[in-house]
């Protein structure tokens, strides 16, 4: 393992600078993860409960886009548990999880930005304080855990597939 490789998955880049940037991250991403299971385990359970507070007018329907039937929200709330569960072991070393960091980071960028028109029609405007800030802070987590000097791919002596 060369020094570079052996640096970032310390959670070191060899500056005060750097490591204070990596800490950020990581930081950032533990708390998204244990976040996201909160928030997407609380609506899983409620969609497998069939509990009212996710129809429209509920406490809870701002946790969702629209109104979804129960199997279509629970799988999308599957998913983002164990997006959660990946993230928190990615943070662990991320020179090993490149790859998947690099996909995190690229795939909330354009949900996001998809998300922005749609966020404009009544009533979604709540998506601009709730879900688009959501992935864009995922994504801004892992562009801050990435080193300074790290390749595009993280490929190579980062570790990456």
């Amino acid at each position: 393992m060369s020094n570079q490789a052996s640096a970032l998955k310390s959670g070191s880049t060899g500056g005060a600078e750097g490591d204070a940037r990596i800490q950020i991250g990581k930081t950032l991403l533990r708390a998204w993860s244990v976040l996201s299971f909160v928030i997407f385990g609380t609506i899983f359970t409620g969609y497998a409960i069939g509990s009212p507070a996710f129809d429209y007018g509920g406490s809870l329907h701002w946790l969702v886009w629209d109104g979804l039937p129960g199997h279509v929200a629970m799988m999308l709330a599957g998913i983002y548990l164990v997006w959660a569960a990946y993230v928190w072991v990615a943070v662990r070393n991320p020179a090993a999880w490149g790859s998947f960091l690099n996909f995190t980071m690229v795939a909330n960028i354009v949900h996001g930005l998809i998300m922005v028109p749609g966020a404009f029609e009544a009533p979604y405007h709540s998506k601009f304080f709730t879900d688009i800030p959501w992935v864009w802070i995922l994504a801004a987590g892992i562009y801050l855990l990435r080193p300074a000097h790290a390749s595009w791919s993280w490929t190579g002596e980062f570790g990456g597939v």
